[in-house]
């Protein structure tokens, strides 16, 4: 099937790491013109080279820094002229006790999971608004819809924030011809679940239907989907990625 994405141009914040990856891997192969952006310049580039240059660039963004997002998006318009997807991927994560956890740390992870969605979308409205049409994903997370016990209670805080934020993104953005979606990836093996030890993956994958955790191609192709015309009439949409491990 095509899915009508080639020379799309496409941003990925956080693209420099394994979601993002396997995000921009999948872009790439249908055609697209894929923005690697994250703060980790080095991560950037090494995605650029694996996907080639002829097809990716890569740009350091600190998400939560507004003129570094506007930065971005006005690179990216200088050099292709457009923006057609967003993919709101940069974020932390911390897996610290209610207890233990500072204000400091609440704020850093909230200012890059939360306010870097919506700065990157705010931003990526402001080119897409004009051209009526644009393609906005955000990555949420199961702990968004049921809290966190491995995951901390503020990364939670912040993904249910972002799924909030997608229905009343979708509701605005809706009538310029911009489809605004959010996926909700379950336990993804990477590298930030790899601290957890292999016990907790373990039994994660144990009390998973599918009785398997998810890998980052198990997010990428859902996002591509949802960034093509054919899930043209998906708006505002919450799709679960976890293997049937929570279902609502």
């Amino acid at each position: 099937m095509d899915l009508g994405l080639r020379d799309k141009v496409v941003i990925i914040t956080g693209g420099g790491g394994d979601i993002g990856r396997a995000i921009a891997v999948a872009f790439a192969r249908e055609g697209a013109r894929v923005v690697i952006s994250d703060l980790d310049l080095r991560a950037a580039e090494s995605v650029v080279a694996q996907v080639g240059a002829d097809q990716a660039i890569a740009v350091r963004t600190n998400v939560t820094d507004a003129d570094s997002v506007r930065e971005l998006f006005n690179t990216v318009v200088e050099r292709f002229g457009r923006v057609d997807v967003l993919v709101n991927g940069a974020g932390i994560f911390h897996s610290i006790p209610i207890d233990d956890l500072t204000p400091l740390q609440w704020d850093t992870l909230m200012a890059v999971n939360l306010k870097g969605v919506f700065l990157c979308s705010q931003a990526a409205l402001r080119v897409m608004k004009p051209q009526r049409y644009g393609k906005i994903i955000n990555i949420a997370s199961m702990g968004g819809q049921v809290g966190g016990i491995v995951a901390g209670a503020d990364y939670s805080a912040s993904k249910a924030g972002v799924a909030c934020f997608t229905k009343s993104l979708a509701k605005n953005a809706g009538p310029f011809g911009i489809n605004v979606n959010t996926v909700n990836p379950g336990v993804i093996e990477t590298q930030m679940t790899k601290p957890w030890g292999e016990d907790v993956l373990q039994k994660r994958r144990e009390e998973t239907p599918l009785r398997r955790n998810g890998t980052a191609e198990d997010v990428a192709g859902p996002v591509v989907f949802l960034a093509s015309d054919v899930a043209g009439f998906i708006h505002g949409a919450h799709v679960d990625i976890n293997g049937g491990i929570y279902t609502d």
